[in-house]
């Protein structure tokens, strides 16, 4: 009887906290893709008005072929958060690939997000089709299963999202001094394989100015009040009942 009354106080404060925690979007610097398929110019998508739509990626091999691989890269500023953040999710929107059957809800593609620990652009050189310094030797040492930070079902044309808390407050607790400001794409998950999935390109020519460009969101740590908020919603929480993380 007496717990009522703390719980509707706690509720009216978490919806303060609610009201006190910022968004920030932050939008893709650059984008683009790696593919077996191609036979020079070994990174495509990233120059400005390009003629690539979609960056696509796909299974490891895909009709026998390597397969494809996209990044995305972030001008990310760590200084612009004074502490770690509560959320942040990357969200990009999928379209017709030009090349493979779509994903859709009978044939879906779990497609992965990996963190790096070096930028692409910077570390590939892309004139070799293979060996040190290649888009191939960068694709097998960091789109590794170890490097997966977040897994999700694309199962169709739309906007899909990705969990990147713990990377995002990675960057902003030691900067690029350990992974870069990029992600590379992936379904080495997925367990039929021939996943294929096209990204919207930034940077492309065409853009009607309806499609979703790529992003990260992020919630903001808010002031000091708003973390008070935060621990007696959480205490109250544990009040009602234990959850599983």
């Amino acid at each position: 009887m007496k717990f009522a009354p703390i719980l509707g106080t706690v509720s009216a404060m978490t919806i303060a906290f609610q009201a006190t925690a910022g968004v920030t979007e932050i939008f893709v610097d650059q984008d683009y893709m790696s593919s077996g398929f191609f036979q020079s110019d070994f990174l495509r998508g990233e120059e400005a008005n390009s003629g690539r739509a979609v960056n696509r990626t796909t299974s490891p091999t895909i009709f026998g072929v390597t397969g494809e691989t996209s990044y995305f890269d972030f001008d990310f500023d760590p200084s612009a958060f004074s502490g770690p953040i509560l959320q942040a999710t990357f969200s990009v929107e999928t379209a017709v690939n030009g090349f493979f059957p779509d994903p859709d809800p009978s044939n879906p593609s779990e497609i992965s997000l990996h963190r790096l620990t070096s930028d692409p652009l910077a570390a590939i050189d892309q004139s070799l089709a293979s060996g040190p310094g290649s888009w191939l030797e960068f694709r097998d040492s960091q789109i590794t299963t170890s490097s997966i930070e977040s897994t999700t079902t694309v199962d169709g044309l739309g906007v899909f999202s990705w969990d990147v808390t713990s990377l995002v407050n990675e960057w902003i607790q030691n900067g690029d001094s350990n992974f870069a400001y990029t992600f590379g794409m992936s379904a080495l998950l997925d367990p039929e394989g021939g996943a294929a999935v096209g990204f919207v390109n930034s940077s492309f020519s065409g853009l009607g100015g309806d499609e979703f460009i790529a992003r990260i969101s992020i919630t903001a740590v808010p002031g000091p009040g708003g973390l008070v908020l935060l621990s007696i919603s959480g205490l109250a929480a544990r009040g009602r009942r234990r959850r599983s993380s």
